[in-house]
């Protein structure tokens, strides 16, 4: 059965103001979208010298405690900045407490400059991500409640019990994003309920998406149990002179604003098909990230122009 299309959001996190966040998270959801999303870094992100930076978890709590409904997650946890069982604990009593509502997005970190910055190990690509797979591991143990026990080459833990645990059973959906075809790929038809990529050339999409299904055949899994999103920065209006000054205001944001590979943009008519491409491949939920956070009229004309025609 071919899953629904949904689409998420990604809110503010440069600024520290709840009652910005607060009708962020209320218009997207009087507006149907399906999730609100963040990301899990610490200084220096969306783009260089960007000091203000919420954190992920806490930002989650309010999000979900602003809203009844709409589903929160994180795009996705660094597995670096957390001990995975107290990630687990913290999932688990979130989800809880939300009723089931947590969306789990899980990575294996890249930001070098944050690791240093606060004090963190960085390890290779390879060890970063074999420490991923030991921290999804522990994480799913405990989230059956336990007591579970596990000894890897950089995590460990002995009769840990996880109570309450999460709502949703057997598990909140975990989301690994990224391409990396010898191991992340691999880590991802392993561990994930969702895989999440960019958009881009198709060509491209389409192989990452044979390597991948390639690895759930020699996991032993079948490549249809495995769910699709794409983080998608959006730039749409009703005429192309907006999208153009929208594009011009976010310059500042990072590079995927001003010559990313991967941004959409246009009037519906061209951004509609786009994404429709992608449903073609199996893509049931798109995570928008927009050039103006803020923007709650913009969230409202997306919903309208846009997922209203996808879904």
């Amino acid at each position: 059965m071919t899953a629904p299309v949904r689409f998420g959001l990604f809110v503010p996190q440069e600024k520290a103001d709840a009652g910005l966040l607060r009708d962020v998270a209320q218009t997207a959801e009087s507006c149907g979208y399906h999730s609100l999303w963040l990301y899990d870094h610490l200084y220096n992100y969306p783009w260089p010298d960007n000091a203000v930076v919420l954190e992920a978890f806490t930002t989650m709590s309010l999000l979900a405690a602003w809203t009844k409904s709409i589903r929160v997650g994180a795009l996705v946890l660094c597995d670096g900045y957390r001990n995975p069982a107290l990630t687990a604990k913290m999932a688990a009593t979130f989800d809880a407490l939300t009723g089931g509502r947590l969306e789990f997005g899980y990575g294996a970190g890249w930001h070098e400059a944050e690791y240093r910055g606060y004090g963190y190990d960085f390890p290779s690509a390879a060890t970063r991500i074999a420490m991923m797979e030991e921290a999804l591991t522990i994480i799913t143990k405990l989230w059956q409640g336990g007591p579970a026990s596990f000894e890897g080459k950089h995590y460990r833990i002995a009769d840990a019990v996880c109570e309450p645990r999460p709502l949703q059973q057997p598990r909140p959906p975990i989301t690994i994003g990224g391409g990396g075809e010898k191991l992340l790929l691999r880590a991802v038809a392993r561990y994930a309920d969702v895989w999440n990529y960019f958009p881009g050339p198709l060509p491209d999409y389409d192989h990452k998406l044979e390597v991948l299904q390639e690895h759930c055949r020699r996991e032993n899994r079948d490549p249809e149990t495995l769910q699709k999103s794409l983080l998608v920065p959006l730039a749409t209006a009703e005429w192309e002179k907006e999208v153009r000054d929208q594009l011009e205001g976010a310059k500042h944001r990072g590079v995927m604003w001003s010559q990313g590979s991967a941004l959409v943009q246009g009037t519906p008519d061209i951004v509609v098909p786009r994404l429709l491409d992608y449903v073609r491949r199996g893509v049931s939920l798109f995570i928008l990230a927009l050039p103006d956070t803020r923007d709650l009229k913009q969230i409202e004309f997306i919903a309208r122009n846009v997922i209203a025609e996808l879904t």
